[in-house]
């Protein structure tokens, strides 16, 4: 067992996969308790916002990551002790599925996290009369994409799914096929002594997790039974 206890740092606003300022902890917080319970581990958890997650976890010899997408930008900057989800981007819409940014965007708006690299990245393929319309908080661009505002949403499924759900639309979202397939780790800081030992038991513990079904709960409670039964038929 590591002698000091883990920095948990939890990025805010990041629901459905972690807030440190939520009443609930998201899929990540959640998870990363039950893992610090059965491994015997005092972890404390910090709330930092996300633009200060990377940073501050990297520089801490205790520091570990809830909810890091496994990019080939960030592969050498920490130790990856466990996949937890696959996060993939898509477009959600209520009409018609769209495969395409190019698709999407000839047919209407299409509402986007502002200051994201998805954002620069419609911004960039976007023609003269074609509307991107960027947000400040993703509930913004469910409620836009509702009303009918806008005909697409570029964001994770499983965030899109999650406001969806926490908003109580009826209405069953729409996706095109994944427009990357990024996986989504819990991770440590590389001056973190001992992350080898730490994975081969957050592995463990989280085997057991899926096999007990404490795994499947804690994603049926925030993404609903259906969508939950689908995740761990397709091996997660």
């Amino acid at each position: 067992m590591q002698a000091e206890p883990l920095n948990i740092y939890v990025g805010q606003g990041q629901m459905p996969f972690a807030d440190g300022v939520a009443d609930r902890a998201g899929l990540f917080g959640d998870l990363m308790r039950e893992l610090c319970a059965r491994t015997e581990q005092q972890c404390v958890f910090r709330s930092v916002p996300w633009r200060r997650v990377l940073s501050e976890a990297s520089d801490d010899e205790h520091g570990i990551v809830l909810n890091l997408g496994r990019t080939a930008e960030r592969e050498g900057d920490f130790a990856w002790l466990l996949d937890v989800l696959p996060t993939p981007y898509v477009l959600a819409s209520v009409d018609h599925p769209y495969n395409s940014l190019a698709e999407a965007l000839k047919a209407g708006p299409v509402a986007v996290m502002g200051g994201t690299p998805r954002a620069n990245d419609i911004n960039a393929i976007r023609t003269s009369g074609q509307r991107v319309v960027e947000v400040t908080d993703p509930q913004q661009a469910a409620q836009l994409l509702h009303s009918g505002r806008v005909v697409a949403w570029f964001e994770i499924d499983l965030r899109a799914l999650y406001l969806w759900r926490e908003l109580g639309y009826e209405a069953p979202l729409l996706f095109g096929k994944p427009l990357s397939q990024t996986r989504s780790h819990i991770a440590a800081s590389l001056r973190f002594d001992g992350a080898q030992a730490l994975r081969q038991r957050m592995s463990d513990a989280f085997a057991q997790m899926r096999s007990d079904g404490s795994w499947q709960r804690i994603l049926a409670s925030y993404l609903g039974l259906e969508k939950s039964q689908t995740l761990l038929s397709d091996g997660w």
